[in-house]
C-alpha cells in the first residue's frame, strides 16, 4: 500500500511539473490564437469602424455581399493561382535540388557551400524579397531583362502584363520558400536506409526504379509535410507578391490577404475585413484537409 501511495504521488509530481511546463505556451496562444480568433469570428457579423462606440449587428451580411466587393473574381483566382503556383513549383524545386545535392561526387562544388546558399533566401524577410525581386523585375534596366537583352531576346513588361505578372510573383515567393522544403527534404532523404539502395542496385534496379520504388515511397512524410505547410503560407502570404506587383494590372494580383488589410486598415470596414478573414481561414483549413487525408492515404499504401 505504501508502495502504491508512493507511486501515486511521483505520478502527481510529474503531472504538476509537465502542467508548469505547457502552461507559458498554452496562455500564450489562448491570449494571441484563441481571444482573436474568436473576435475576429464577432466582428464579422457586425459593422463597425474600429473606433466608434456604436458597433451594429447585421447578421450574415457582411458574408452575403462578399461577392459584391470591387474585383472579387479576380481577387479569388489569383490567390488561388498564385497559392497553387507556390506549391507545385516549390515542391518540384526544392525535391530535385536536395536530390542533387544528397549525392557524393568528384568534381562537385562544396555540398555545404550550395545547401546554405540555397537555403539563404528563407533567411530574408518578405519585404527584403519583394523589393528585391521587383528591381529585378524593371522593365528598362532590371537584371532579367538586361539577361534578356544580352541574348538578344525582347525585354518583357514583368509587372504590367496580365498573367505574367502572376507568374512573376509566384517565381518570387517560391524562391524565398525553396530553402524550408529544401532542408526537409534533405533530412528525409539522409534519413532512408542505404541498405535499401545497395540491395535495389545487386537486384539490377535502375536509377528510375529505384527513385519510384524507394525514394518517393519512403518520402511520402516529408512531401505530406512540404505540402501542407507550404499551401498555407503561400495562402497567407502578404507583402512579399503586394511589394513585387502592387496588385496591378489593374487589381489581377490583389490577394486575398491584401484586400482583408485594405478594408481593416485603410477603409474601416471591420465587418467586412473580419469576414474576409474567416472565409480565408476555411479555405485554408478546407484545403490542408483535403491535403492531409489524400497524402495519407499515399502513404499508408507505401
Amino acid at each position: 500500500m505504501g508502495k502504491r501511495t508512493k507511486h501515486t504521488h511521483i505520478e502527481s509530481q510529474r503531472f504538476r511539473t509537465g502542467l508548469l511546463f505547457i502552461l507559458p505556451g498554452a496562455i500564450l496562444s489562448i491570449v494571441f490564437v484563441v481571444v482573436p480568433l474568436i473576435m475576429v469570428i464577432y466582428l464579422s457579423f457586425v459593422e463597425w469602424n474600429g473606433i466608434s462606440k456604436h458597433i451594429k449587428f447585421v447578421g450574415l451580411k457582411n458574408y452575403i455581399n462578399l461577392p459584391e466587393i470591387d474585383g472579387f473574381a479576380d481577387m479569388m483566382v489569383s490567390t488561388f493561382v498564385f497559392a497553387f503556383g507556390v506549391t507545385i513549383l516549390t515542391i518540384t524545386i526544392s525535391f530535385i535540388v536536395a536530390l542533387v545535392l544528397d549525392k557524393k561526387g568528384r568534381g562537385r562544388i562544396n555540398r555545404n557551400v550550395m545547401r546554405s546558399l540555397w537555403f539563404f533566401p528563407s533567411l530574408l524577410s518578405g519585404a527584403i524579397v519583394g523589393i528585391l525581386w521587383r528591381i529585378m523585375y524593371n522593365y528598362n534596366n532590371g537584371v532579367i531583362n538586361e539577361i534578356f537583352s544580352a541574348f538578344g531576346l525582347s525585354p518583357v513588361n514583368w509587372l504590367e502584363t496580365k498573367g505574367v505578372t502572376n507568374f512573376a510573383i509566384i517565381v518570387g515567393n517560391t524562391w524565398a520558400q525553396v530553402g524550408l522544403c529544401f532542408v526537409i527534404f534533405l533530412a528525409g532523404l539522409q534519413s532512408i536506409p542505404t541498405d535499401l539502395y545497395e540491395a535495389a542496385v545487386l537486384d539490377g534496379a535502375s536509377s528510375g526504379q529505384i527513385l519510384r520504388k524507394i525514394t518517393f515511397p519512403m518520402m511520402a512524410p516529408s512531401i505530406t509535410i512540404n505540402v501542407v505547410t507550404t499551401s498555407i503560407a503561400a495562402f497567407r502570404a502578404y507583402e512579399l507578391p503586394y511589394l513585387i506587383s502592387l496588385g496591378h494590372p489593374g487589381k489581377s494580383t490583389l490577394m486575398i490577404t491584401q484586400r482583408i488589410y485594405f478594408y481593416g486598415f485603410q477603409a474601416q470596414e471591420y465587418g467586412r475585413a473580419s469576414a474576409l478573414s474567416v472565409m480565408l481561414t476555411l479555405i485554408i483549413t478546407a484545403i490542408s484537409l483535403i491535403q492531409l487525408v489524400v497524402l495519407k492515404k499515399r502513404e499508408e499504401i507505401y
